[in-house]
C-alpha cells in the first residue's frame, strides 16, 4: 500500500484486544450453573470470531458431550446468563495488544479515520472499548446485530464504509481470522491480518490476506506512521 488509507477498519477480539481469557471465564461460569464441566481457555479461544451465540453454542455442545447444542432448550436458558456473566467480566481479564493504543493515535495524527467492525454484540463492544480507553479513537463502530449477517458476510464492512463515506479503494481492513479475510474479499477491501489472533487454531497465512503482520509496531511502520521511539502500550 503506497499511500496511507483514508479509512482503516479493525476487528476487535484477537486483533485489537486479547479477550480469550475473559470469554472463557464467562463460558465456564455459565456452564457451572448447569453442572457442566469447565472447558480449557485454549478450546474456547478457537471459537472466537463468529459472535457470542455461535461461540456459546459450541461450548455447550462440547461441555455436554454433544447432548446439548445451539438449538436446544438449555441453550435458550443459558445463553442470556452467558451474556450477563460476560458483561460482568468484560474488560476485566483482557488487554489491548502491545502497541495498539499508540498505533491508533499515530494513525489518527496522520489523518486516518478509524473504525471497528466486529461480530461481538454492540453493548459488549462499546463496554470493552470504553474499559480500555479505546472508544474515542474510532469514528465508526459496526457490531454484531447491526447488519442481517455478520462476518464473513461483507455487509458489516460495507456498512462501515457507508458510515465513513469512503470507497473501497481508500480503505483497509485489519483482522486476525479467515472470517475477516473472507469479508474483506467479498467487500473488495484490502486486508491485513495479525499472527497473534484467534483464527480457529489455523495459521492466518493460509487464509491469504494481502499481508501478515506480527505486531502493531510493524503495522505502523508499514503504514509509514511509526514514531522514533518504540510503540508500546
Amino acid at each position: 500500500m503506497h499511500t496511507l488509507p483514508r479509512f482503516i477498519m479493525f476487528d476487535l477480539d484477537g486483533t485489537l484486544v486479547d479477550t480469550a481469557r475473559e470469554i472463557a471465564e464467562a463460558v465456564n461460569r455459565t456452564l457451572a450453573e448447569a453442572d457442566l464441566p469447565a472447558l480449557p481457555a485454549e478450546q474456547v479461544r478457537d471459537w472466537i470470531g463468529k459472535g457470542t451465540a455461535w461461540l456459546f453454542g459450541n461450548a455447550l455442545t462440547a461441555a455436554s458431550g454433544g447432548r446439548e447444542g445451539p438449538k436446544s432448550m438449555l441453550f435458550e436458558q443459558l445463553y442470556p446468563r452467558f451474556l450477563q456473566h460476560y458483561a460482568a467480566v468484560n474488560g476485566e481479564c483482557s488487554a489491548p495488544y502491545p502497541g495498539a493504543r499508540k498505533a491508533l493515535e499515530a494513525l489518527r495524527d496522520a489523518g486516518c479515520r478509524l473504525g471497528v467492525v466486529t461480530n461481538k454484540e454492540r453493548s459488549l463492544t462499546l463496554q470493552l472499548l470504553e474499559h480500555h480507553a479505546l472508544a474515542r479513537q474510532f469514528d465508526v463502530v459496526v457490531a454484531g446485530g447491526d447488519t442481517p449477517q455478520g462476518k464473513p458476510s461483507p455487509l458489516p464492512l460495507q456498512l462501515a464504509l457507508e458510515r465513513a463515506g469512503v470507497g473501497v479503494q481508500d480503505a483497509l481492513f485489519v483482522g486476525d481470522s479467515s472470517n475477516d479475510v473472507q469479508a474483506s474479499r467479498q467487500a473488495g477491501v484490502a486486508v491485513w491480518a495479525f499472527n497473534h489472533g484467534y483464527n480457529h487454531g489455523e495459521p492466518i497465512a493460509a487464509a491469504g490476506p494481502d499481508a501478515v503482520i506480527d505486531s502493531f509496531e510493524e503495522l505502523a511502520q508499514r503504514l509509514g506512521v511509526s514514531r522514533d521511539r518504540p510503540i508500546t502500550v
